[in-house]
């Protein structure tokens, strides 16, 4: 694909990432760097590039990650990635697009998105999912919203993005696990590092499928997801080929995982990535999902004294979560807007 026009004065191309040449991944990953974190957003998350290089080298069972770069000349100055997923909502795609700083508002932007728009109608996925996230006080008028909405996408869900300054005060994570405990009895919990047992998997995967229909996605549907434990073992892999420490917390009754809370944290950072915490539909009211983040954060706290920090992000409507997030300590630092449009 290739344009020119007054906003650029040169020719674009947009091409494959070329998976095996190391100079390209790595020019990739530094624009994507400092496009999502160096420009006022250094609470924004995004790969290291080891991440980033085993997402797009290692493929798992449940997506296809393409890559695409454009140059100019022989220089590459803009890139993005289509995700599209293998096993279930198979009408839509996310589109990531990457721009440095100082070379957006020359078209750069804009000529990606098209480029991977396209081929999100070659594989045939009609909707378009995409997100950014902009500091707490822009959520109206930054520029990244503003590209995205003038290009067709519509904001179909808020997620509010918080994080929780560590150490935490004495006691919190005790006195809160002390009361939810009263709720729980008959319950076990169960707290991993990097691998899950055999016997867990597919009720753990049956809670990461839930999560896409129960955590609130605004105006976007979802069907649930349809990971296996042969798919999850791969990703736990692959996430530990990445660097990361994955901590998993489950709640346990009559052999099943009823309940999870899940964060990563790698060696090099100071920073943990909460992600998905969850409680089986006919296992709530007990009280579980804060004792398994509670958990879970504690064993974090025990192995890693180092991390200053945990980040999060959840639906601004997510009443339950937001309580027990507020109550721990997180802080608003930004929010991410789900964006959606048709190809």
């Amino acid at each position: 694909m290739q344009t020119s026009g007054q906003t650029t004065r040169t020719t674009l191309d947009l091409r494959p990432l070329d998976l095996g040449d190391d100079a390209e991944v790595r020019r990739l990953h530094e624009i994507g760097w400092l496009a999502e974190k160096e420009d006022g957003r250094p609470w924004n998350d995004f790969w290291t590039y080891d991440e980033l290089a085993r997402v797009l080298r290692e493929p798992t069972g449940d997506m296809r990650t393409e890559a695409w770069c454009a140059f100019e000349g022989d220089r590459m100055v803009g890139g993005g990635i289509v995700e599209l997923s293998l096993l279930d909502n198979l009408d839509k795609a996310f589109v990531f697009p990457v721009v440095e700083p100082e070379l957006r508002g020359r078209g750069i932007g804009g000529f990606v998105l098209e480029g991977l728009l396209d081929q999100v109608r070659r594989a045939g996925r009609p909707l378009v999912l995409g997100a950014t996230a902009v500091p707490y006080a822009e959520r109206e008028t930054s520029p990244l919203a503003r590209f995205a909405q003038a290009r067709g996408f519509e904001v179909a869900n808020v997620e509010v993005v918080r994080s929780l300054p560590l150490p935490l005060p004495g006691g919190l994570l005790e006195g809160l696990g002390a009361e939810a405990a009263g709720f729980h009895e008959g319950y076990t919990l169960e707290s991993y590092v990097d691998e899950l047992p055999e016997h867990h998997l597919e009720s753990y995967c049956y809670l990461l499928n839930q999560l896409a229909l129960d955590a609130p996605t605004g105006d976007i549907d979802f069907e649930a997801e349809r990971l296996t434990p042969d798919i999850e073992r791969e990703r736990l892999a692959r996430a530990k080929r990445m660097g990361r420490t994955t901590y998993v917390t489950l709640a346990v009754k009559d052999g099943e995982a009823v309940a999870h809370s899940d964060l990563y944290v790698l060696p090099s950072q100071t920073v943990a990535h909460q992600l998905g915490t969850l409680v089986r539909r006919d296992h709530r009211g007990h009280r579980l999902g804060t004792a398994v983040k509670v958990a879970n954060l504690a064993a974090l706290v025990g192995a890693r004294p180092d991390v200053t920090e945990v980040h999060t992000q959840n639906a601004e409507d997510n009443a339950w979560m937001v309580d027990i997030n507020v109550r721990l300590g997180f802080e608003p630092v930004g929010v991410c807007l789900m964006l959606t449009r048709h190809a």
